[in-house]
């Protein structure tokens, strides 16, 4: 029993003397280390004589961070990239906008910088997608089109890393962008040209058609605008009969009377203006009258347009200066829409038609006494009048 007890002193001797020294010998932490071979405080590792993993970390954190001395130094490197490249970008589309002088020149640039944007705009969201595709299962095909902004959230996560996949998509359409928005060299109108969709005549022209129509009803005015055209253009087919029966017997009544009628005066030429450099006027013109050669090809065809909110004869555009097809079309169309008296006042003589056709012309301008159109052109061929 003595040595018992005297064995069991040393041992609670040799743990007391334990207890008072450091369990490591690198930190001086009293933590016991209980079956773990390394320092649960400091990671040090007896064996191996170093520290492991943790001190790596407290080294790091132990060093002091450089405070930014300016907001420029706020910003990170990868926003630096992103801000340089959208500048080069607008500087790019006011670039092209400047140095281009000829319209074919600018569409073609607004075209390229537009399709280059675009292009790099879909690689750049296409790999943010197999990015968030490859790290959650909740994206599919159309999170590209239904959901785009959440498919970045990946990738903004990991940032700076991949910093580049989001440089591209906004480079991309900052290109796109300043394409339409900064050269502009892309006439929308054009796209329509070959789909047979045709522009509407202006207001102006078309109130005087309107104004024009009621004027010839006087004061009882008409019920709708078709019979206020129907009235001005001389009634009824039924009316138009009586009053050409009624006007034959006057005119065999009173022919022996009468002297011989004057030749007809016919179109009168078109005033010849100086040549000016100023650019060409374009004016919105409704069909009035044509006349025909003897093998029914068109001569050449009357205007009538608004001036000073009044619908006046604006002049005439000869028949060979016309496209050919729209020749052609008017050739077939213009007989089916003939009346008796012309749709506006005037002392020409030609075949009259319904107000129904318009058009666009280009000019020199409007003649000051005769307010007419000067060398007036033909552009394009404008919606028909609806009277529905």
């Amino acid at each position: 029993m003595p040595d018992t007890k005297q064995d069991t002193d040393q041992l609670l001797q040799q743990f007391q003397e334990l207890q008072a020294q450091p369990t490591c010998s690198e930190c001086g932490t009293y933590e016991p280390w209980g079956l773990s071979s390394w320092c649960p405080q400091c990671g040090f590792y007896p064996k191996l004589g170093k520290c492991v993993g943790q001190t790596d970390m407290q080294g790091q954190s132990l060093e002091q961070q450089p405070q930014p001395q300016n907001i420029w130094e706020l910003i990170p490197a990868w926003g630096w990239v992103l801000g340089v490249g959208t500048v080069a970008a607008i500087s790019l589309s006011v670039g092209g906008r400047f140095y281009c002088e000829d319209p074919g020149q600018l569409c073609l640039w607004t075209i390229t910088q537009a399709t280059v944007g675009l292009m790099m705009f879909l690689v750049g969201h296409f790999i943010a997608y197999l990015n968030a595709v490859s790290r959650s299962a909740d994206f599919s095909i159309l999170s590209i089109i239904v959901t785009p902004f959440k498919i970045w959230r990946p990738a903004i996560r990991r940032f700076p890393q991949g910093a580049w996949k989001l440089d591209l998509a906004v480079w991309g359409l900052t290109l796109v962008v300043g394409a339409f928005a900064i050269v502009g060299g892309f006439e929308f109108n054009s796209l329509f040209k070959d789909w047979g969709v045709k522009k509407t005549a202006n207001v102006n022209l078309l109130a005087s058609v309107v104004d024009q129509a009621k004027s010839a009803d006087g004061e009882g005015g008409a019920d709708n605008i078709e019979d206020a055209l129907n009235d001005f253009a001389g009634g009824t087919e039924e009316e138009d009969s009586a009053a050409s029966a009624a006007k034959a017997k006057a005119a065999a009544a009173a022919q022996a009377a009468m002297p011989a009628p004057e030749e007809e005066p016919k179109p009168e030429p078109e005033p010849v203006a100086e040549p000016e450099t100023a650019p060409r006027l374009e004016s919105d013109c409704l069909l009035v009258g044509y006349s025909a050669l003897p093998n029914g090809t068109i001569d050449a065809v009357l205007l009538a347009s608004s001036y000073n909110k009044q619908l006046v004869y604006a002049g005439y555009i000869r028949g060979s200066e016309l496209p050919e097809d729209i020749r052609l079309e008017w050739q077939k169309r213009l007989p089916q829409l003939e009346q008796k008296q012309p749709f506006v006042k005037t002392s020409q003589v030609a075949t009259w038609i319904k107000p129904r056709i318009t058009l666009k012309v280009s000019s020199e301008g409007w003649t000051d006494t005769t307010h007419r159109l000067i060398k007036p052109q033909f552009v394009s061929v404008l919606q028909e009048i609806s009277l529905d």
